[in-house]
């Protein structure tokens, strides 16, 4: 606990303070966004700490005090998307602090935040790549972990889903529709539900490893994780636990390597491969924005990098050169 945390703790009962943290952090349902949240906010007042800004309580900052925060951020050149974030978890906590009281202002409020620009873009797959990966995933030898690597990667590909969202997935979540549709019911982000229909050719690929996993006896109650490590060095008899995120990783980096893509590629990057190959080849941007949960069509737009091609400029549909004939 940092300097002015136990500063301001000393006003409050061991409990009062703990109970209050809790209803804070334990507000947000999904744990990524709880510990993300609790490393911003620390990250703030440790900054305060390593400048020995020592202050009495916490209506002791000020606003100067988190411009001096965001200086700093920048001055270590983190993204500006990286920083409007962090400055988001702090202004969140102290609207909290203020609704307690204990705090009599948001020092937050009024601070100019930094355009969010990319500066590093995820990298999306052209189709002929994420046709070479597939074909990769059939040129590996019949593997112990092979169908479930066919089915991380058909699936990240072929739903758009995030990789949280992909390991957190249950066999309950795999339900027929009708007679010829099959969806994955998804938690996203923000507490939404999506239902993801499933492609032909992803389903026959999830079915092949799910047989598999009927067969061994190991889903029986639909509760299981839809996707489990085939092994568990620490419990080997205890294999319904999710994939490990840096699994997902590892599967993806390695058929990449096999395909011959040697391009930046990390799971997000198939979530931007599914929205830009359905852009351009004419799905319409609002049913995709829908479809992969975003909250505003222009949060799809950012992933549109297909359609900025050279292919699309504008330039042979300017009006003036409808009629102008060459003289020299």
């Amino acid at each position: 606990m940092t300097a002015i945390l136990k500063s301001q703790h000393n006003q409050f009962k061991d409990n009062d303070w703990d109970q209050l943290n809790y209803e804070f952090f334990q507000n947000f349902e999904s744990r990524h966004t709880r510990k993300c949240y609790q490393r911003d906010i620390q990250l703030f007042f440790s900054f305060l700490d390593n400048h020995k800004i020592y202050l009495n309580n916490l209506k002791s900052i000020l606003r100067s005090h988190v411009v001096a925060y965001r200086n700093h951020l920048q001055a270590i050149e983190q993204a500006p998307k990286t920083i409007c974030r962090k400055l988001s978890s702090l202004s969140s906590y102290f609207d909290f602090l203020l609704e307690k009281n204990i705090v009599e202002i948001n020092p937050c409020y009024g601070l100019r935040r930094p355009r969010q620009v990319v500066v590093n873009e995820t990298q999306d797959l052209s189709d002929d790549n994420v046709q070479k990966l597939f074909e990769a995933l059939f040129n590996e030898e019949n593997s112990k972990s092979i169908k479930l690597h066919r089915a991380v990667i058909f699936l990240l590909f072929s739903t758009g889903i995030r990789k949280s969202e992909l390991i957190n997935l249950k066999f309950k979540d795999y339900v027929q529709i009708n007679e010829s549709t099959f969806c994955l019911k998804v938690k996203a982000k923000g507490g939404k539900y999506l239902t993801k229909v499933i492609h032909p050719s992803a389903k026959a690929i999830l079915d092949d490893y799910l047989q598999d996993q009927i067969d061994q006896g190991e889903l029986t109650s639909g509760e299981e994780y839809l996707l489990r490590p085939s092994r568990n060095p620490l419990n080997p008899k205890q294999l319904n636990k999710p994939l490990n995120p840096k699994t997902i990783d590892y599967i993806l980096g390695k058929y990449c390597q096999k395909a011959g893509i040697y391009q930046k590629v990390s799971p997000h990057s198939a979530r931007a491969t599914y929205i830009g190959s359905a852009l351009e080849n004419g799905v319409d941007l609002w049913r995709v924005s829908l479809d992969v949960g975003h909250e505003s069509v222009r949060t799809t737009e950012i992933y549109n990098k297909r359609r900025a091609g050279v292919k699309n400029s504008p330039v042979h549909s300017l009006g003036f050169f409808n009629n102008y004939k060459k003289t020299a």
